[in-house]
């Protein structure tokens, strides 16, 4: 009898094994896609708040009188996105910095001060320049989520 009990439990212990063990992977690779989706998220959410960004400063050099709030607004918005890329999930993406200050240039640099503002056309120069800034980031934040995430 003790004997065919042990033999028993002894074919059972691989099984228990094999259970523990699968679980314990799914719950990992389920805990990783989780993080993965999350991350996903919140570049999306990055890359609208920069379009919203690029939207804005476009409106702003495209129209007829400088508007101070608005610039004041989107030098606070360029400083906020940047800050955001310091905290999680962005802290382990590399991001040049050079990106990030094409890009408060490309807004801030011409045609924001009073002095010297004027309505530009569709196909200006600065607005260009905003919109390679914004690509640029973008593309930079798609390369480092695919580096660490796939």
């Amino acid at each position: 009898m003790c004997y065919s009990s042990c033999s028993q439990l002894l074919t059972q212990i691989p099984t228990w094994l094999i259970l523990v063990i699968g679980w314990f992977v799914v719950h990992r690779l389920t805990v990783k896609r989780e993080q993965r989706k999350e991350a996903r998220e919140c570049v999306d959410a990055f890359v609208r708040t920069l379009r919203e960004i690029e939207v804005r400063a476009i409106s702003f050099h495209q129209s007829d009188v400088l508007e101070d709030n608005l610039a004041r607004a989107l030098r606070f918005d360029i400083q906020r996105t940047i800050a955001k890329l310091k905290r999680q999930p962005f802290a382990s993406f590399r991001i040049s910095s050079d990106l990030l200050k094409e890009f408060r240039r490309a807004i801030t640099l011409k045609n924001f001060d009073s002095k010297n503002f004027k309505c530009q056309p569709a196909n200006s120069p600065i607005l260009r320049g905003i919109a390679n800034a914004v690509d640029d980031i973008e593309d930079q934040l798609e390369s480092e989520y695919e580096r660490i995430y796939l």
